[in-house]
Formats: structure tokens, C-alpha cells, sequence
């Protein structure tokens, strides 16, 4: 009988493979350090209406800028307004976010013979649980919008007092009131020139 060759084992040396030349001894980290020094100029809300921040976004992509210089131009248009006195922003209960009084237990209507509604209820999603980020906002800016929407001011969430004022300075720009145009910077578009915040 001749001596068969075993199938597992290689018949050649084995030649490194590609993927070993391209492994690296410890994985690549990225440098974070723009977003550090950058961070004061970023500003989340929660709330903002979706539509009004994708128009923004589709606002910033025509103009060649970045999506938080077009809604800081919108915001700070609408704030010089309402500052005027043309733009009225009066809060108005929402009956839907009023508390009940609270009662005992036994006098809870919830505990009441009623029958009960079903628990696959469609229930509106939250605006709240939308989250909106831009950059390029000076720290003045926000908290000038940040006193105006505290108790001491309309006593309204933050993202409603953007959503509203988004609106106001998007019916704007739509109207020709509020005229966006890029400077040229180096290497990039912005609509506030330099030096000017």
C-alpha cells in the first residue's frame, strides 16, 4: 500500500496572510481633541419639532454652511423680534400637561367601577424624546435662551421656546425678511464673518 497523503495537513509552508500584515499591535484611537476645544459651542434640545430642524438642515445644505449657523441666524432673528416687541410669545396652558389633584386612594376615580380601556392605547409619541444638535452657538446665546425659557421667564420648555422661535424666523426667510447669505471663509462657507459673533 502507498503512503496517502493526510488531507489536513499543508502540503506547502503556509505564506503569511494579507490580513497579518495589516494588523496593528494596538487599535487606532481618535483624536478628540477639536470636540474638546469646540464644546462650549455646542448646544442639544430636546423637543425641537423634527420638520422645522430637517428644513434647517436642508436650509444649510443649499447655503453651503452648517446646519447650527442657519438656526442660529433663524433664532437670533426671531429674539431680535420678540426683543422689538413685533413677536408675542404669551405660553398658553396645555391642558394635556395640567396635574391632577391628588386625591386618597378610595376617592381616586381610578379605582372606580369603570371599565377598563384596553392597554394597546396608540399614545402620540413625546416630543421630548426628539433630540436636536448644533454647533456653532455662542454661550451668550444660550444662556439667553436658556433665561427666557426658565421660571423666571416663560416658564416653557426649552425645545417649545426653539420650535417656536425656528418657526418664526423659518415664515421669515420663506417671506424674504431675512435675507441668509454665505461669506467665504478659507477653506469653508460661513454666514457670520469673522470676527463678527
Amino acid at each position: 500500500m502507498s503512503q496517502r497523503r493526510n488531507p489536513f495537513e499543508p502540503s506547502e509552508p503556509a505564506s503569511p496572510s494579507i490580513y497579518d500584515s495589516l494588523r496593528v499591535a494596538a487599535p487606532r484611537t481618535r483624536n478628540r481633541r477639536w470636540e474638546k476645544e469646540h464644546q462650549n459651542q455646542k448646544v442639544v434640545y430636546r423637543g425641537v419639532e423634527p420638520k422645522l430642524a430637517l428644513r434647517v438642515k436642508n436650509i444649510a445644505s443649499d447655503l453651503q454652511v452648517s446646519a447650527g449657523e442657519v438656526a442660529r441666524a433663524l433664532i437670533e432673528h426671531a429674539l431680535h423680534t420678540y426683543e422689538r416687541g413685533d413677536l408675542d410669545l404669551y405660553p398658553r396652558p396645555d391642558p394635556e400637561r395640567l396635574r391632577m389633584k391628588l386625591y386618597r386612594s378610595s376617592d381616586s376615580p381610578r379605582f372606580s367601577s369603570k371599565p377598563k380601556k384596553s392597554a394597546r392605547r396608540n399614545h402620540p409619541k413625546a416630543g421630548w424624546r426628539v433630540i436636536t444638535t448644533w454647533r456653532g452657538f455662542p454661550h451668550a446665546l444660550k444662556q439667553e435662551l436658556s433665561a427666557l425659557a426658565s421660571d423666571a421667564g416663560l416658564n416653557v420648555p426649552v425645545g417649545e421656546l426653539i420650535t417656536t422661535l425656528l418657526r418664526y424666523g423659518l415664515q421669515a426667510y420663506e417671506a424674504g425678511h431675512l435675507q441668509l447669505d454665505p461669506v467665504p471663509e478659507v477653506g469653508t462657507r460661513t454666514l457670520f464673518p469673522e470676527g463678527k459673533s
